[in-house]
């Protein structure tokens, strides 16, 4: 072997354990820090009534662990559904105002669960905590005398997941999936696709396999130009459902801001149009 060879290998051995070990301490950190990529609360508790929503409630949910969930209600107009909302994973109830003045105009009641840490709630998410959390928030809202015909789930992006994995344990009226994935491994080995995502991560959020589970009319509204869930995976998920669906794609809209595209008249029509006996008997 000549010197030059000789160097040239060294070298390259010594470029690959370079990059071993900045791939190593990447891993590490994102290992590490995963959940905080996944929840990004911003801001503590505030009233409604302090951001301008009238008619609402704050109420807190203790959990058995000695957590507690902050949850705004406002009751429906007779006749008419709750929504039990599960919110993405930035900012709070605070900023949902859009969605919030749309189910209100129409007279439909609120019952919006805010995750541990976010909005005044305490504790720590994930996703056992935020399913565990959100089976009481429904729990609590049929305490109030809400009949499962008349509740609505809509998750917002993260809060699809959380909606999902209610509507197969609970009976609901409909349910309306903003901005899905097929999983929250799905989307993060997108960002990663250098890392074993699928298999170190501790809050993968498997829809399509808890999909199976769902009898509940599911209603997916995706934009084309989503840059945080690509549409690929609210397409992998509606794919998925068993019973019945129905698929909204809108060309111009991103990740939020549906609303502004008409996706409301979809979410109202869907709703209008389900029943128990939709939400029990799948699409054959």
């Amino acid at each position: 072997m000549t010197f030059e060879r000789a160097k040239i290998l060294r070298m390259a051995r010594q470029c690959a354990w370079a990059a071993a070990r900045i791939w190593l301490v990447v891993f590490a950190l994102v290992y590490v820090l995963q959940r905080s990529f996944i929840y990004q609360p911003s801001g503590g508790e505030v009233s409604p009534d302090a951001v301008g929503f009238k008619g609402f409630e704050a109420v807190r949910l203790a959990r058995p662990d000695g957590a507690s969930n902050v949850v705004w209600a406002a009751p429906a107009q007779q006749g008419q559904p709750t929504v039990l909302y599960f919110h993405g994973n930035g900012g709070g109830l605070q900023n949902r105002a859009t969605p919030f003045a749309h189910f209100r105009k129409v007279g439909w009641g609120i019952f919006a669960m805010s995750y541990r840490s976010y909005s005044g709630s305490t504790g720590s998410p994930s996703e056992a905590n935020n399913i565990a959390d959100a089976i009481a928030a429904y729990d609590a809202l049929r305490a109030r005398g809400v009949a499962a015909d008349d509740i609505v789930l809509y998750g917002e992006s993260l809060g699809t997941g959380v909606a999902v994995q209610v509507a197969a344990q609970r009976d609901v009226r409909a349910v309306v999936l903003e901005s899905p994935y097929s999983s929250v491994a799905d989307v993060a080995a997108s960002q990663f696709p250098f890392l074993p995502v699928h298999a170190v991560i501790k809050d993968p959020y498997n829809s399509v396999q808890h999909v199976q589970g769902v009898r509940a009319p599911i209603l997916v509204l995706h934009g084309a130009r989503d840059q945080i869930i690509p549409v690929r995976f609210g397409q992998r998920l509606a794919a998925a459902i068993p019973g019945a669906k129905r698929y909204v794609e809108y060309p111009n809209g991103g990740h939020i801001g549906l609303f502004s595209h008409g996706a409301f008249a979809e979410v109202q029509a869907w709703v209008g149009t389900s029943s128990r006996h939709a939400a029990t008997e799948p699409k054959r």
